[in-house]
């Protein structure tokens, strides 16, 4: 099986790899897709999610006026034919009436400065995918996880530019109780594809949502090898079969040393493998965020298998519809736009004769990070500490509804 070469690449040791995180830009957003709970990467760098370049906001000022009138509120945490989400309702919005709801975290918001109307605006920009008119209206967004959260109502004319009015609330959500199937997750793992060995620890950020997983694409039996120990990805629990989805996402932009100073941004994605007709064979890189990777499922004897999920996507004038071929980081240059991959052979769902195969991950050891009997009562673990990220939350979009735009080449 072939290969993409990925470029030259000065190896960094730990300290030069921490500058990426010096230089990172990352505003990350809370969303619900496909069957579990997700995170979605908030646009960066003033581009969307395919890299294609967002609308500028409008160009006048507008003073932010309450509109009191106008009411918003948390309806709490709902199951819509399956999907878990949160639910946001408006009302006393006159119809003929054009707005954005947007709900983003505390730590978000507080990035603003206090400066409402920069806030406009950036939602104008850049959360703009749905516009709602007149009231009553329940919208259903992704899981959000716990702590302070606000939504507005944002005002838009009839040329859906901004009017300066608003409405918002602010609401608490809390930490839900850890369910024995989520934490059953938890401990640290080997992974491996019969090749190559991960040895990955599986650690709570949200209970029943969202875990955190450190070590993927890192070996102790490799030399020339870029060992991705300096980031970790967010993996999502899905409460209706208790397994975990890997899920492509961004991790940050950071300045590469290797290409002058250039700035990069850094991501976990999948590839397909395209035996197709009409177009060249090999590895494509899927550039979409928030999409399903794969997903492990429980066996028996402490064991666990690691299966890739289904993708349809463009490839040129062809069609691709199968399962991802491998998971990895990848990386994309801001300035050219070039895709490059930091490690060529990694842990693949599919043998040399080109069978799907999927992955065994073994636990090695419950996590230290296991609650006391007080914190199994809070259904609360203890995780390394860490700055909160910032989150907004997107509105539910089902796995059905999702549509990979393309595929590009690593060089």
């Amino acid at each position: 099986m072939e290969f993409l070469q990925a470029p030259d690449k000065q190896k960094e040791d730990n300290s030069m790899k921490a500058l990426r995180y010096l230089t990172a830009a990352a505003v990350l957003a809370a969303v619900l897709a496909g069957c579990s709970t997700r995170v979605e990467p908030y646009n960066r760098q003033g581009k969307n999610n395919q890299g294609q370049e967002q609308q500028k906001p409008q160009d006048k000022e507008i003073t932010p006026t309450p509109n009191y009138t106008w009411k918003i509120s948390y309806e709490g945490r709902k199951v819509v034919d399956g999907a878990y989400t949160d639910e946001i309702r408006v009302n006393n919005v006159p119809a003929g009436q054009k707005y954005l709801v947007s709900v983003i975290n505390r730590a978000n918001y507080a990035t603003y400065g206090g400066d409402l109307a920069a806030f406009l605006k950036n939602e104008l920009e850049y959360n703009s995918d749905y516009v709602y008119e007149g009231s009553p209206e329940v919208i259903q967004f992704g899981r959000l996880r716990h702590g302070q959260w606000y939504a507005f109502v944002i005002g838009l004319d009839a040329n859906k530019n901004l009017t300066g009015e608003y409405a918002s609330i602010m609401f608490i959500v809390e930490e839900e109780e850890a369910s024995p199937e989520y934490l059953e997750w938890l401990g640290n793992w080997s992974v491996s594809d019969g090749r190559i060995e991960y040895e990955i620890k599986v650690s709570q950020i949200e209970s029943n949502q969202v875990y955190r997983i450190d070590g993927w694409e890192v070996r102790k039996d490799a030399t020339d090898w870029e060992q991705m120990n300096q980031e970790y990805l967010e993996a999502f629990f899905e409460p209706s079969n208790g397994r975990l989805y890997f899920v492509s996402q961004y991790i940050t932009t950071y300045d590469d040393e290797s290409l002058d100073g250039a700035s990069v941004d850094e991501l976990f994605l999948g590839q397909i493998d395209y035996a197709g007709l009409t177009e060249e064979q090999g590895l494509y890189i899927v550039p979409d965020e928030n999409f399903d990777l794969a997903y492990a499922e429980a066996d028996i004897d402490d064991k666990a298998y690691v299966s890739p999920c289904d993708i349809k996507v463009a490839v040129g004038n062809d069609e691709f519809a199968g399962k991802f071929y491998c998971m990895q980081y990848v990386y994309q240059e801001v300035r050219s736009g070039q895709w490059h991959v930091y490690n060529n052979d990694v842990i693949r769902f599919y043998d040399d004769y080109g069978v799907m195969k999927p992955l065994t991950m073994t636990r090695k050891s419950a996590s230290t990070d296991k609650p006391s009997s007080i914190m199994k009562r809070s259904g609360k673990v203890s995780v390394p500490e860490e700055e909160e990220k910032p989150l907004r939350a997107k509105v539910y979009q089902p796995r059905s509804e999702r549509k990979a735009k393309g595929v590009v080449r690593a060089k």
